[in-house]
């Protein structure tokens, strides 16, 4: 009887703790289940989010939190904002103490970024600007970043963004994707897309570009000669009125010394 009793308490304890998970309609209210840790490990994370947060706003807090419970105490850390740097399977990791307010694909605050490396070709950058207006590519540094208030909705940002890149799905049903997932994430549901990158990690994506055809201590000049004779004549320096006046003069003076000679010769 001991025993039965035993595990009708757990059953109860279980089917009580289930209950007590409400769904949520604001991915901000919403928090997905961390690793079980102990009351020392704990009191020492809550401790050191206080100290870099101090003053900070809730969802900005709660990022922090989760972020410090997974990767540990930041590499950097402002007033502002605190950065993690080579944290698999990310380049960086940074929560903003700033909060910026976006509807997409509900209303949430964006204060946190994930970075991986990642080459978008210039015929997909407007298609990923239309799909995520939290999505930051940076060319020169071959990096694209999503920002939310979660881990794990960047984690689907990046994964539909390469979906979109590769062809694999266009902008519309991107969003449509992202739409659903998140709203299974907020009724507890978890799944591939918002667990973990589902493309391998790039090498080499940087792209410093080329350098002007312009001879930089001679641009000037260079780009003088190499602008069409038409052009020129619109872009000659102003004549001043002085100017102007003297050269009237000098006309007058020689047509008036050509009708003299005409008529001293007539004569």
């Amino acid at each position: 009887m001991k025993k039965i009793s035993l595990l009708l308490s757990l059953g109860t304890i279980a089917a009580t703790g289930c209950s007590m998970n409400p769904n949520k309609s604001s991915l901000n209210q919403f928090s997905a289940d961390t690793s079980i840790s102990s009351p020392q490990v704990q009191a020492q994370n809550a401790e050191m989010v206080n100290r870099y947060t101090a003053g900070w706003p809730e969802s900005s807090v709660k990022a922090a939190t989760k972020t410090i419970s997974k990767f540990g105490e930041p590499q950097e850390s402002t007033s502002s904002l605190l950065i993690w740097r080579n944290v698999s399977p990310f380049k960086r990791i940074t929560v903003f103490r700033n909060e910026v307010d976006h509807k997409f694909p509900m209303l949430h605050k964006d204060v946190i970024e994930h970075v991986v490396d990642y080459k978008v070709p210039a015929d997909k950058l407007d298609e990923l600007s239309r799909f995520d207006g939290s999505l930051i590519y940076n060319r020169t540094a071959g990096e694209l970043a999503a920002r939310s208030n979660d881990e794990a909705m960047n984690f689907l940002a990046l994964n539909l963004a390469h979906d979109i890149v590769t062809g694999q799905r266009m902008v519309e049903a991107a969003r449509t994707e992202f739409g659903k997932v998140a709203m299974d994430y907020i009724n507890g549901n978890k799944g591939p897309y918002i667990e973990s990158l589902q493309f391998a990690r790039q090498m080499n994506t940087a792209d410093a570009d080329q350098p002007s055809k312009l001879n930089w201590a001679t641009a000037p000049r260079q780009a003088e000669e190499a602008r069409p004779r038409d052009e020129m004549k619109e872009y000659q320096r102003p004549v001043n009125r002085q100017e102007m006046e003297a050269q009237e003069s000098t006309k007058e003076e020689e047509e008036l010394l050509k009708k003299t000679q005409k008529e001293e010769l007539a004569e």
